[in-house]
């Protein structure tokens, strides 16, 4: 406790920092799924020299729920879900199509998300839009079709797996040949061709003019590699070491164009990894319970009916009509299970959070939300973090999208003319926070405020005061059958900005 008490003291005074920028360019670069405890000389020679000249963030955060497309979203635009409008990778949003899920990402929905909500599919501008909006040019490169949340305006934009230059294994000749691609091939593990695909992508046609002012390279891998056989694998070594290689690529293309010590360059994982402990089904769960469950609507709904979209380790559960007794019975049915971490609930519930208490309480959101239950076991090389899935993948393969902390802590360095040399930044930090400090540095200011903050602490030195750090831990609980349910949710508050640690959950029995 003392030195926790220390550490509060030390943060509420002055710290030398970085101010002033020194960048005409920003390249991103995301590592799509990298666990920052994988970061070492051995895996990630590349990046780890790239954390010796500039930053490590140490305490660095996903937003929930911690999977690609919400954190994509957030990256992008510097705010929580409840604010940009994706809290899931897949959805039911009813005004888009009324019997299924959406893949948020899909070129298809975004388009048709975007005329049914007059061009607010994402409800806040991206840093790709902003910039474009004071004049600055701006490149999106990806390997999987969550680029397209970025810009989804089409300019200077490229995607060997989907979006809209060409799709998966019907690619156009003129599409391959414009971009100056290789032939692709079917998804491998690890998924390297593609990943090299889209990096010539960027530093070839797409600078072939000039470097712009903002740069988005999205890697498929470790992610695709580390689903398939699990974290730590070695699959998932070689598809982190391709993942390097292509980061040296770019570092190497900068400096052949004179541009190294003119580039802030970050590189972001969206989100953890771990291991799958299980699968479970959440629609079997409530059917067996004597609920109407499925995972899409063979005809129009009806009051009472429950569609389950599963995210990975939670599920989103849409009760049509909004019952809030009906909801109630279905928390108390989920309150009993072995694999329920986290309950949230659009309305207060005894037991639950809310979805506002977790920032997913967007216009669409479900009205329940389960995150899975995390434990810290370790899989078959060692490496620690265990979810269950509600069908996706199986057991011994990876997955992620809990409150787990293997999930939430996800990776980022920065370095570049900003950035301070060889500090490691033990400062709360998060996904939200790339945004507004990408903006900074490029001088140009977000036209409304932003959920994330600079990360001023990191930067070049001026004298800065520094907010303290206040830890939350929320509890909630509650009778439920012959048990009693407790859940917890810690969170991290830095100033103005609000991060997620973990949350879980668990029963014991009545005293």
């Amino acid at each position: 406790m003392k030195r926790l008490g220390l550490f509060l003291f030390f943060l509420g005074h002055a710290l030398r920092v970085f101010a002033t920028s020194g960048a005409d360019h920003v390249v991103l670069v995301v590592w799509d799924g990298m666990r920052p405890d994988m970061v070492n000389a051995t895996n990630t020679p590349t990046l780890y020299q790239l954390a010796r000249d500039g930053v490590f963030f140490q305490n660095h955060h996903a937003v929930y729920i911690s999977s690609t497309e919400v954190n994509a979203t957030a990256i992008a635009t510097g705010a929580y879900p409840n604010r940009n409008g994706i809290m899931g990778n897949r959805e039911y949003r009813p005004d888009i199509t009324p019997l299924k899920r959406v893949e948020v990402q899909s070129l298809a929905y975004v388009r048709k998300g975007d005329e049914v909500t007059h061009n607010h599919y994402l409800r806040l501008p991206t840093i790709a839009e902003i910039l474009q909006r004071a004049g600055r040019r701006t490149a999106i490169a990806g390997t999987k079709p969550v680029a397209i949340l970025f810009d989804r305006l089409e300019t200077d934009r490229a995607c060997s797996d989907c979006v809209d230059l060409f799709e998966f294994k019907t690619v156009p000749a003129a599409a391959l040949e414009r971009l100056h691609l290789p032939a692709l091939t079917p998804q491998e593990t690890p998924n390297t061709r593609q990943d090299l695909a889209t990096t010539q992508a960027l530093i070839g046609p797409l600078w072939d003019k000039e470097v712009p002012s903002f740069s988005v390279l999205w890697l498929s891998e470790p992610d695709y590699a580390q689903h398939s056989t699990g974290p730590g694998s070695v699959a998932s070594l070689q598809a982190i070491k391709s993942s390097d290689d292509n980061l040296a690529r770019v570092l190497k293309e900068l400096a052949a164009r004179g541009l190294r010590d003119k580039t802030d360059v970050f590189v972001v994982s969206d989100h953890g990894m771990s291991t799958i402990s299980r699968v479970v089904s959440v629609v079997d769960t409530l059917n067996k319970a004597g609920f109407s469950a499925a995972h899409e609507f063979p005809q129009p709904p009806a009051a009472g009916n429950v569609m389950v979209i599963g995210n990975g380790g939670s599920a989103l559960l849409y009760v049509i009509g909004h019952d809030p007794k009906l909801i109630k019975q279905i928390v108390t049915l989920l309150q009993q299970q072995d694999y329920a971490g986290v309950i949230f609930t659009r309305l207060p519930m005894l037991g639950t959070f809310t979805l506002d208490q977790v920032r997913i309480d967007t216009p669409d959101a479900p009205d329940i939300v389960v995150s899975f239950r995390w434990t810290n076991d370790k899989n078959d090389v060692g490496v620690p973090g265990s979810d269950p899935t509600d069908g996706f993948f199986g057991a011994r393969q990876g997955i992620h999208s809990t409150l787990s902390p293997f999930d939430m802590r996800n990776t980022l360095v920065a370095a570049g003319p900003d950035f301070r040399r060889g500090w490691i930044d033990e400062f709360p930090s998060g996904n939200v926070d790339l945004a507004p400090t990408i903006l900074h540095v490029l001088g140009v200011a977000p036209p409304e405020r932003t959920d994330g903050r600079v990360l001023a602490e990191a930067m070049v030195p001026t004298t800065t005061n520094i907010p303290p750090i206040e830890m939350r831990m929320l509890d909630a609980s509650c009778d439920a059958s012959n048990t009693v349910w407790h859940q917890y949710l810690r969170v991290t508050q830095f100033g103005d900005t609000t991060y997620f640690d973990e949350g879980n959950g668990y029963s014991t029995p009545k005293r």
